[in-house]
């Protein structure tokens, strides 16, 4: 278990107090049946598996998720570049590569269908794209040697069944999140980067966070509620990441857990809004791969990959409930993180946001 699990995760204990407070004044004008034609049927934009379908029903869905770090924290402490490249015998880290800044964007097609009225179907397909910006400690007087490594491709698919556990036109609904990640995303990206004391270019695999999967079969289980009243709807999700196995490169990526709670304002049926805490926890590297030397960076060093970090969401979902675009939904969320713990030196994470498009018919 990741060591600040605890008291990252008490952090939270009063923003989740005011989540729960806003959710019970809504329970007061709980409707008797849930209502789907309003903007707030779904969760905020960053939630997954947070709905089912009545049967018969498809949705189809995009999202689009940048993500950007910058600087490097160890705990909750920032470490300078310098730090990092220098030596142990000097208070440093004894890195000869430190992480400057990374940008991610993940661009997500979502497929859901429901054969019966207690089960929906969801195949969720990702296209990875990935950059980030290093430098080599230089020797000597030498400056840094500044570089850019760059990936993209298919990331790992996920597959999941969603069980309705409540009755289908509750208000309340209770859903068992059946999850399987498969290992479809690269471990073996390479990219130009700088070696030895000359800095010339090498071509070299790069470092974990810029492998575009897992490359084990990974488990998903997890537990959906979400309640909805006269204009106030909320719920809570926990989903946890269980890896099975070795991959082929000879590690296995650290467990995670993923928590998070909301509550939404639906303005008219048209509009709502969102206010979002989600806690997540992951841990490090177990094993390693042969050609990532750890030495290299903390990014490719197996025992500087785990963290907790909470993050405040800010959203918006829009519906359209009736004329030719009957059906169709946009959602925005912006996260911001509240609070940072890290396994490092590791980038820390400055904001990331969802952009998602859904219909179903």
């Amino acid at each position: 278990m990741n060591k600040h699990i605890h008291p990252l995760f008490f952090s939270i204990g009063r923003p989740m107090c005011v989540l729960g407070l806003l959710g019970a004044a809504g329970l007061a004008q709980a409707h008797e049946d849930w209502e789907g034609a309003r903007a707030d049927a779904h969760a905020p934009i960053g939630v997954m598996g947070d709905h089912v379908h009545k049967q018969g029903q498809w949705m189809v869905g995009y999202r689009y998720m940048p993500m950007h770090q910058e600087g490097l924290l160890d705990g909750s402490d920032s470490v300078s570049k310098q730090a990092t490249y220098s030596s142990k015998d000097t208070g440093g880290y004894g890195y000869h590569n430190a992480p400057k800044d990374m940008d991610m964007a993940m661009h997500m097609v979502e497929i859901m269908y429901a054969p019966t009225d207690r089960w929906t179907l969801m195949a969720m397909l990702p296209y990875i794209t990935m950059d980030m910006s290093s430098e080599l400690h230089a020797h000597g007087d030498a400056a840094p040697v500044p570089y850019d490594m760059e990936s993209d491709g298919l990331g790992d698919i996920a597959l999941s069944g969603l069980f309705r556990l409540t009755p289908v036109n509750s208000a309340h609904q209770a859903i068992l999140n059946l999850g399987l990640s498969l290992p479809t995303g690269s471990i073996t990206e390479k990219d130009s980067m700088p070696h030895g004391h000359d800095g010339a270019p090498m071509q070299m695999r790069m470092e974990y966070p810029m492998q575009l999967g897992s490359g084990t079969y990974d488990l998903k289980p997890g537990i959906t509620y979400t309640g909805q009243g006269e204009r106030w709807s909320w719920g809570a999700q926990g989903i946890a990441t269980i890896r099975t196995g070795e991959n082929d490169e000879g590690y296995t990526l650290g467990n995670r857990t993923d928590l998070t709670g909301w509550v939404a304002y639906g303005w008219t049926p048209a509009v709502s809004t969102s206010l979002r805490l989600a806690a997540a926890s992951w841990g490090n590297i177990d094993g390693q791969d042969k050609q990532i030397s750890p030495t290299m960076s903390p990014a490719a060093d197996p025992r500087a990959q785990g963290g907790d970090r909470v993050d405040v969401g800010l959203g918006a979902n829009f519906y359209v409930p009736e004329g030719p675009l009957r059906g169709h939904r946009l959602g925005l969320e912006v996260l911001l993180p509240v609070a940072q713990r890290l396994d490092g030196p590791q980038l820390e994470t400055d904001w990331a946001a969802v952009l998602g498009w859904q219909y179903a018919f």
